[in-house]
């Protein structure tokens, strides 16, 4: 009997391991929407693994944002996606969601219809309303936020309307992103000029946040935005009547709200303003091109957007390399802040959500191999100097006030693995996001430290929608490690 404990034990860990990532994705014909260049990808793409389930856990999450959370749609002329369990739709989540899509707009026509239709949704929401971070499909849906008390006032259409820097460079992203693949999705209707319209309104909005305290209190208008929400958490409004933290000029932009949809400490977000210049600058380069086009304007004269897209995108990066840069008092390194005021206050910590820090290179903002961002790097993955880095029985990575002390979230060991160049890190990532989907096939929004079953949010779209863009990422960088 003890002899055959070893071949029985073996057995019993090879049952497990095939058994571990279910398939759950949904049957076809309860889908919201059906991409046959996705899934051609998906049944194509088992060849290139070798752990079944990596690959099961990919075909689950690479499709779940076109399986469940397409709420609406009309091809090329709008699209509506929820995040997953919120039956609204974020600017920043919608964007990430279906970016991994991408690469397949151009073999799928229903697919580029869809983008594009988020394209025309997308300009016409930050229309309404440029400070808002999500909105409702329409007027007619109820929202728990419509106590809230804000400057400027907000209409039934949005859902909640915490001012998000990385909102606006998420609309710019996606229009871009899409444009890339489709030089065809501004064609038709008014779609230009509106997309047009809603690029005057983000640069609008990133300059007059650009504003130190002073200057607004001292404007005729007073500030062009507060928020003050009735509640037990700290994180869920202003400080100072809805106004935040007071700041001086630093050339980058206020974000009152972080990606988390928590308050800022301090108003300068940095790896926000990182967002935008890199968001800014690409919306230039699309812009030219449709001059190059021809592309219909009707009265509006594009040139003196490229100029001020061109100029916003310069003074914040100068803002970002100008105070953004801090010594770190434990490391003595340089390293990037994550918020700042410009009175030579800062914070240095790292959110889980995207933009933070750690994304710096994913967004595009600076090369992996970058000297502070090393530091940074360094700084924001150690318990030492980030208080929202968490090591655990589960696992290890960053959290945030969000979920709090202890709370590991699988999108942050996902960009972790996505901005690495060690193979064998990018390998730990993975095997510790199988491990954090608790045997229920999904990426999760969190789940505590010492035990992967206690988690958030079984159904959040962006996270599967990463973890499925960190695949396709390996198999063309690292095969070998599927």
């Amino acid at each position: 009997m003890l002899a055959s404990t070893p071949l029985l034990l073996l057995t019993l860990l090879t049952l497990t391991s095939a058994m571990y990532v279910p398939e759950v994705r949904l049957p076809i014909e309860n889908r919201t929407f059906t991409s046959s260049a996705v899934d051609d990808f998906l049944s194509s793409s088992q060849k290139s693994f070798t752990n079944q389930n990596l690959h099961r856990l990919f075909t689950n999450t690479l499709p779940n944002t076109l399986d469940t959370t397409i709420f609406s749609y009309d091809l090329g002329t709008d699209t509506f996606i929820i995040t997953g369990d919120i039956n609204a739709m974020w600017l920043r989540d919608s964007c990430n969601q279906v970016l991994p899509y991408m690469r397949f707009v151009g073999e799928d026509e229903e697919l580029k219809g869809l983008m594009k239709g988020l394209v025309k949704r997308m300009s016409k929401s930050v229309l309404i309303d440029s400070y808002a971070n999500a909105f409702n499909f329409d007027s007619s849906l109820s929202t728990d936020h419509a106590d809230d008390v804000r400057t400027p006032p907000m209409s039934n259409l949005t859902f909640e309307g915490k001012y998000e820097l990385d909102s606006l460079a998420a609309f710019l992203k996606l229009s871009r992103s899409v444009y890339a693949e489709d030089h065809e999705v501004f064609d038709g209707d008014d779609m230009y000029v509106t997309y047009l319209n809603a690029v005057n309104a983000v640069t609008d909005t990133i300059r007059r946040q650009q504003m130190s305290t002073s200057e607004e209190m001292e404007s005729k208008t007073g500030p062009a935005y507060t928020f003050s929400r009735f509640t037990t958490e700290a994180t869920d409004t202003l400080m100072q009547n809805g106004k935040g933290a007071p700041c001086a000029r630093t050339n980058m932009s206020k974000c009152m709200f972080r990606p988390s949809d928590d308050a800022t400490t301090l108003p300068f977000l940095v790896p926000a303003n990182a967002m935008a210049v890199v968001e800014l600058r690409e919306t230039m380069k699309v812009i030219i091109s449709q001059l190059a086009r021809k592309a219909d304007t009707a009265h509006i004269n594009p040139y003196p957007i490229i100029d001020e897209l061109k100029y916003l995108a310069d003074e914040i990066d100068e803002g970002i390399q100008t105070w953004g840069k801090i010594t770190h008092p434990i490391t003595k390194k340089e390293v990037y802040a994550y918020e700042v005021d410009g009175y030579g206050n800062f914070v240095f910590m790292d959110d889980a959500n995207i933009p933070g820090l750690l994304s710096l290179p994913y967004l595009g903002y600076v090369d992996k191999n970058d000297p502070v961002y090393l530091n940074t790097r360094e700084a924001v993955l150690s318990e030492i100097t980030n208080p929202f880095f968490f090591k655990g029985r589960a696992g290890e990575g960053i959290g945030g006030p969000h979920q709090g002390y202890g709370m590991i979230w699988p999108m942050g060991i996902t960009v972790r693995a996505l901005t690495s160049t060690d193979a064998n890190e990018i390998k730990e990532c993975l095997e510790m996001l199988v491990d954090a989907t608790a045997h229920t096939g999904f990426m999760h929004e969190s789940f505590w430290k010492d035990d992967a079953n206690d988690f958030t949010r079984t159904w959040f779209a962006w996270a599967n929608s990463l973890f499925g863009e960190l695949i396709m990422t390996l198999m063309d960088e690292h095969p070998e490690l599927l």
